[in-house]
Formats: C-alpha cells, sequence, structure tokens
C-alpha cells in the first residue's frame, strides 16, 4: 500500500491538476498532460528583429495558446508580470459580465416627494435623482431630463435636490461633480432649486414614498462594454470598477474565478492606467475563461471586442491587408508615460492548423508606435506559419439600438393632459393659425 501511494503522489507531481469535481458525492480527479509545444520561427525572427532595433528581449512577455490549451505556439518570458495598460479592461469587462449579466441595463429615475403645484409651476417639496451607476451617462441625458421637467410645468423646487447612488455624468467627474454638473444644467434650463444639494450612498435613502416622475434606462452591458473596449474608454472602465468593489474588487474576481496567484496579477486601476501587473499566461487565462463564460451565455468573443481592421475604435487601422482584416479580435493596451512605454495587445486569432488561438503580448521600455508594428508583422507572422486565416469575421453590428430616452410614469405623462396644459397647447395653436393661417392658404393655392 506504501508503495502504491508513493507512486500515485510521483504521478501527480508531474501532471497539473485542471480541477477537483465533485460527482455524486465523491470527488474525482481531472488531470491534463502538458501542452504539446510547436516550435515557432515566426517569434524567433520577431525576436531577433526587436534586438536589432536595441530593444531588450528581456521586457517583452508573450503567450500563443490553442483555445483547449493543449497547444504553445509560442513563448517567452510568458510569466514575467508587465503592465498591461487598457488589457486590463477585459478583465474589468469579465466582472461586470459575472456580475450584472450581459443584458443589464442602467436604470436612473427621478422622484419628486409629492405631486407638481400646477398652478404655482412648483414642487412643494425636493426632487430626487436615483441612479445605479450607469457609466456612460452624460450631459445630454442631464439636458433631456431638463427638458422634460420644464415641458410639463416644473419652474421652481421649494425643496433640495437629492442624489442617490453613484450618479455619473460624462464618466470623467467624480459623484459630487456630477451632482453639481446636474444642478447646473436644471438651472441653466429654468427651474430655481431653493434648498441644497444632498447625496446620499445606495440604499441609504427609501424613495418608496416618493412620486416616480421619469425613468431613463441605459444600452446593455454587453453594448457598453463594446463601446469601452473598442474606444478604450478609460472612464467607463473605472465607473464599472467602482461598482465591482474597485480595483481590489477585480483583482479578487481575477484571483477567485480564473484560478490566478496573486503574484500574477495586480490591479492599481480597472481601467489599466497607472501601476497595473499582468503576466502573458495570466492574460491568456482570463481569455480562455472569458470565452467558455461568453459560450456558456451564447455570446462570442466579437460581442465585446473590435475586429482589427474593421471596427471603429483602436485597431481600426490595423491589419487592414485583405489576407489579414477580419482575422484578429484583439484588446490593446498603450500608455507611453509608464515603464519606459508600454504597449500590449491580447485576443484571439483564427487559424488554419489549430482553429481559434488566444494571444497575449506585452511590450514595455520602447516606443509604442514601433512596438506596434512589431505586434502587428509577428502575428502575421505566426499566423502564416500556422497555415494562415481559417475563418473571417464581420464588423461588429449593433443590433440593440439606442438607450431610450427618459420615459414618463402615469403621473408625470397624464401632465401633458392636465386642463392648464390642454389649454395652453390650445391657446399656442389658436395663435399660430391667425399668424400663419392666411400665407399657408395662400401658398397651397399656388402649388396646385
Amino acid at each position: 500500500m506504501k508503495g502504491k501511494f508513493f507512486f500515485l503522489m510521483l504521478m501527480a507531481s508531474f501532471w497539473p491538476v485542471r480541477a477537483n469535481e465533485l460527482s455524486g458525492g465523491s470527488h474525482r480527479l481531472t488531470v491534463t498532460p502538458a501542452p504539446t509545444r510547436v516550435e515557432s520561427a515566426a517569434l524567433e525572427r520577431s525576436l531577433a528583429n526587436l534586438q536589432r532595433r536595441r530593444y531588450n528581449r528581456e521586457n517583452q512577455g508573450i503567450l500563443v495558446e490553442s483555445l483547449d490549451g493543449t497547444k504553445v505556439l509560442a513563448e517567452f518570458n510568458a510569466d514575467v508580470t508587465f503592465n498591461p495598460a487598457s488589457v486590463m479592461k477585459l478583465a474589468t469587462s469579465f466582472a461586470a459580465l459575472t456580475q450584472l449579466g450581459p443584458d443589464y441595463r442602467f436604470q436612473t429615475s427621478v422622484y419628486g416627494d409629492s405631486q407638481l403645484d400646477t398652478k404655482k409651476k412648483s414642487l412643494p417639496g425636493s426632487l430626487y435623482v436615483h441612479s445605479d451607476g450607469n457609466p456612460v451617462f452624460g450631459k445630454k441625458e442631464a439636458a433631456a431630463l431638463s427638458r422634460s421637467l420644464v415641458r410639463r410645468g416644473l419652474r421652481r423646487v421649494e425643496g433640495d435636490l437629492v442624489v442617490v447612488g453613484p450618479l455619473c455624468l460624462d464618466e470623467r467627474y467624480t459623484g459630487l461633480k456630477s451632482a453639481e454638473q446636474l444642478r447646473r444644467a436644471l438651472t441653466r434650463s429654468g427651474i430655481a432649486i431653493k434648498g441644497k444639494l444632498r447625496l446620499y450612498p445606495t440604499n441609504t435613502l427609501s424613495l418608496d414614498s416618493k412620486v416616480l416622475y421619469l425613468r431613463h434606462t441605459s444600452d446593455r452591458l454587453r453594448d457598453i462594454l463594446w463601446e469601452q473596449n473598442a474606444h478604450s474608454v478609460n472612464e467607463i472602465a473605472d465607473r464599472l470598477g467602482d461598482l465591482l468593489g474597485g480595483a481590489a474588487g477585480v483583482q479578487q474576481f481575477l484571483i477567485e474565478n480564473c484560478r490566478l496567484e496573486s503574484h500574477e496579477i495586480y490591479v492599481d486601476r480597472p481601467s489599466g492606467l497607472e501601476h497595473n501587473r499582468m503576466s502573458a499566461r495570466a492574460a491568456v487565462r482570463i481569455l480562455r475563461q472569458l470565452y467558455s463564460w461568453l459560450s456558456e451565455h451564447q455570446m462570442k468573443l466579437q460581442d465585446i471586442m473590435p475586429v482589427a481592421g474593421l471596427d471603429e475604435g483602436t485597431l481600426y487601422g490595423r491589419f487592414r491587408d485583405p489576407d489579414f482584416r477580419g482575422g484578429v479580435l484583439g484588446k490593446t493596451g498603450t500608455n507611453p508615460s509608464k515603464d519606459g512605454g508600454v504597449c500590449a495587445l491580447a485576443g484571439l486569432v483564427y487559424t488554419r492548423d489549430h482553429g481559434p488561438v488566444l494571444y497575449a503580448i506585452l511590450n514595455s521600455h520602447g516606443s509604442v508606435n514601433a512596438y506596434r508594428r512589431w505586434q502587428d508583422n509577428f502575428l502575421k507572422d505566426l499566423i502564416e506559419e500556422n497555415g494562415g486565416l481559417g475563418e473571417y469575421l464581420p464588423a461588429h453590428e449593433d443590433l440593440d439600438g439606442m438607450a431610450s430616452a427618459w420615459m414618463p410614469s402615469e403621473y408625470w405623462g397624464s401632465l401633458a393632459q392636465a386642463p392648464e396644459r390642454r389649454a395652453a397647447i390650445k391657446k399656442a395653436r389658436s395663435s399660430s393659425t391667425r399668424k400663419y393661417g392666411r400665407s399657408r392658404r395662400g401658398s397651397s393655392r399656388s402649388r396646385t
């Protein structure tokens, strides 16, 4: 028995454990053999090109693996951590999808303490704006809110302007600054607010007894993430990160859900700004887990990432020649001011010989533009080395349309039909007929 136990322990040391699965009340140990390594002349040529430009090979981290992880097509410094810059947005995207769901829509609602005093055109109490953190809520939506309030007769708020939850205005403002900008928009539209500006965190103030006026619904989260990743919008990623527990929350998510060790990943900002760290192996593991999660939810990577050479954004000008256009999915990472110049690229390419292939390229201490050209040439060479592109993807298409406008509640919609409102509309129409009726009739005769 001792010899058998020793043999099993020895075998376990040579075969990496993939997962411990609980099945029928007992543990089943699943092991995966070490991946096959494919010799890559493309990698050696590319690294040699870097050296000729006097770039240090040790400042690069590279890993290219088949989707199932059974083959390594290229590997160099894959376990060394580098600054991934905006490649970190893929991690934030994964965390947001898992916590909120791909079809989640952010809600922004407006309440009053009571119904309006239509004769005085005032709200006797306070005006409340409740937000669950829409990261793309901006000045345009605030202006539309102001117009809707004015159209239904509001000119004065006797109480306070109360903002509940993480209101975000044009992405780049803090909660207080966003609330101040909202108040400014209301004031500019002609609504005087007598009271103070007050802010409350989520779930600290009940609005059940308030009168609902308006509600705004965002695009689906999946569409917001595509916009974030295609254009690498830092503000969206950081706002989403705030909802997920900040940088520490995103990092913990990666450790728990992507089986990363703490030394493989450090999240300073969910957007990838500042001093982040990630290894190429960690980046590929995140991509693999993300791919799997999306598949389980009937989605693909291109639903939240751009296709190079076709989709607008940071990859539009890359891989545009016919042999590669539409075959490379990627998320860029760029930060010229950190680590001597950071340029990263991670995603998926379709090869004829090995099918979908995951890649992560983390370059540092060099020219961003030079690294971009190097990344493109390396991937093109690697694709050709593995049989060329096996699949071409179409450009991204937004099938869901735009987010809703401010939708009135039953009460707020009824204000348009109030007697005072009907009288004002009738008076306006009568005045218009007296002023323009004759000329319109004349022009009608001339057309016939």
